[in-house]
């Protein structure tokens, strides 16, 4: 398909409070024609500095005619293994990358997913509920009663993060004891739900790698079906190898990884079976796409990581709608009930599954009417 090219003219930004935890964040880049992309850009901790560096970039950039994508970061002279090791850098470079994929599809009057290879189509989800349960006392019996409303609407796979009371750097011995409590979520979850629903279990980069096999092993008799981020992919990848070796369960992960590259190694070394990116770090939704078709043809799996607001969702589903082989995409459920809403035509997700609205580009404008009275809206330059 042949794109024609994007001359950026400027963005402005909006944000919105979801929970006391909780801040979605947005971008709407400006062509000199008019169009208008709109991307998430949710990175906790680092928005002011994200924001900085996409208004810097765009001001660089501006009326300079952008033929493809992956242009952006030559065009700013950064590189994989620099972006890969600055989230900063990477999330606001992945903004540019998806806005002008998003652009170049409106112009051309087809869907993200079609600009991409793909199509659209409905796609499923699984539930993380645990975004939704931090106003909550995080009990096992609340970690059921979540996994068990997710599957009466229609999920049939459910993930958590249980192990609230393992920090990081923790003792290998001292981590296992602290361990239990989450596994009693696992397991109240399972009770909950049956066995016919798939459940995934997220790890947050608590372990070392003998807590982890131990840990897995025990997840393992409850039928977890993944496990993810035990480590850090980018800090200790040979450490997660070593666990990938002596445990049954697939490990997943990779959420902040960024360019294809990494992905495709990371299967093809042993390290993860299952990838993670997230468009909003990755390189952008070109970049996932790619990312996604080179782990699966090294023989893993793909799973966007997406526990965000309703645009990076849509954005993940057009990326999974142009990947044969994706596996389910990740939904942060129950964290805001007015979600949907901030989305026209609204976000629609039916039986657990992620529905598109049809139309060119992403087919949805965020509801700046709502972002300016409930939230904030701004332009830096």
């Amino acid at each position: 398909m042949s794109l024609s090219p994007v001359r950026l003219h400027h963005v402005d930004f909006a944000a919105i409070d979801v929970t006391a935890r909780t801040e979605w964040v947005f971008a709407r880049f400006w062509d000199t024609e008019g169009a208008a992309a709109e991307v998430e850009i949710t990175a906790a901790g680092i928005t002011e500095g994200v924001v900085g560096q996409i208004d810097h970039a765009v001001s660089l950039l501006r009326g300079t005619p952008i033929s493809s994508e992956d242009d952006v970061p030559i065009m700013l002279d950064v590189d994989d293994q620099s972006l890969g090791a600055d989230l900063t850098n990477a999330t606001a470079v992945s903004a540019l990358r998806t806005a002008v994929s998003i652009i170049q599809a409106l112009k051309s009057g087809v869907s993200l997913a079609e600009a991409l290879g793909g199509a659209p189509a409905v796609v499923p989800l699984y539930a993380n509920i645990n975004r939704g349960l931090f106003a909550s006392g995080r009990t096992p019996a609340e970690f059921a009663a979540a996994a068990e409303r997710a599957v009466s609407e229609g999920f049939r796979a459910v993930k958590c993060a249980p192990f609230d009371e393992v920090a990081p750097g923790t003792p290998t011995a001292e981590a296992v004891r602290l361990a239990v409590t989450g596994i009693e979520r696992v397991a109240a979850i399972r009770e909950a739900v049956g066995p016919g629903v798939a459940l995934m279990v997220d790890c947050h980069s608590r372990f070392d790698v003998e807590s982890a096999v131990k840990v897995a092993g025990e997840l393992g008799e409850l039928g977890v079906v993944w496990f993810e981020e035990p480590l850090d992919p980018s800090k200790d990848p040979a450490g997660l190898k070593l666990i990938a070796e002596r445990i049954s369960l697939p490990l997943a992960g990779g959420e902040h990884g960024y360019g294809e590259a990494s992905f495709e190694s990371l299967v093809s070394s042993g390290t993860l079976e299952i990838v993670m990116p997230d468009v909003k770090f990755c390189g952008g939704a070109a970049a996932a796409v790619r990312a996604g078709r080179a782990a699966i043809a090294a023989g893993g799996g793909v799973s966007l990581h997406c526990p965000s607001g309703p645009l990076s969702l849509l954005t993940s589903g057009h990326v999974n709608a142009a990947v044969a082989g994706s596996l389910r995409l990740e939904h942060a459920v129950y964290e805001a009930d007015w979600r949907s809403t901030l989305l026209a035509p609204a976000e629609r997700i039916v039986d657990g599954s992620l529905h598109f609205t049809g139309g060119p580009g992403l087919g949805v404008e965020l509801d700046w009417g709502m972002l300016q009275w409930t939230g904030r809206v701004w332009r830096v330059s």
